[in-house]
C-alpha cells in the first residue's frame, strides 16, 4: 500500500475514535442530569374564622363540629334544603375538599352533612 492510503486509513480511524468518545460522553451527560426543585412552597391553611366567613354565604346551614388535625381544620356542616337548593349551595364550596358526606331524605327534612377541609393555598 502506498503512503497516502495508509494516512487516509489512520485519519479515518482517529475520526471514528473521536466520534465514539463524543457519543459516549453525550450519553453519560444525559444520564447524569439531576432535577432540583428550588421552589419552596409555604402552604397557608385557613383558620376557623376564615372558614366560617366563607360558609356564611351558604343559606340554611349549621356547623355541627370542627376539629383541628394535621395542621388543618376539618369542619362538619349540615345544609338543609331541597335538591335544587342543595346543588346550588354545594357549588359554593369549590375551595374545599369534601372528605365525607351523608345524604338524608326524610318526609320531615332533607339535608346533606359534609365534612370539609380547606384546600391548601400557596
Amino acid at each position: 500500500m502506498n503512503k497516502l492510503c495508509k494516512y487516509c486509513i489512520i485519519i479515518l480511524l482517529i475520526m471514528l475514535v473521536f466520534v465514539q468518545i463524543f457519543c459516549i460522553n453525550a450519553i453519560e451527560r444525559e444520564n447524569n442530569i439531576n432535577a432540583f426543585n428550588a421552589q419552596n412552597y409555604k402552604y397557608k391553611n385557613k383558620t376557623i374564622t376564615e372558614i366560617t366567613n366563607d360558609l356564611s354565604y351558604i343559606n340554611d346551614k349549621t356547623i355541627v363540629s370542627a376539629t383541628y388535625t394535621g395542621g388543618k381544620w376539618h369542619v362538619k356542616v349540615r345544609i338543609n334544603g331541597d335538591k335544587d337548593q342543595l346543588i346550588s349551595e354545594l357549588s359554593k364550596l369549590k375551595d374545599y375538599d369534601i372528605s365525607n358526606f351523608i345524604v338524608n331524605k326524610n318526609e320531615k327534612e332533607k339535608y346533606v352533612e359534609l365534612e370539609l377541609s380547606a384546600k391548601e393555598s400557596v
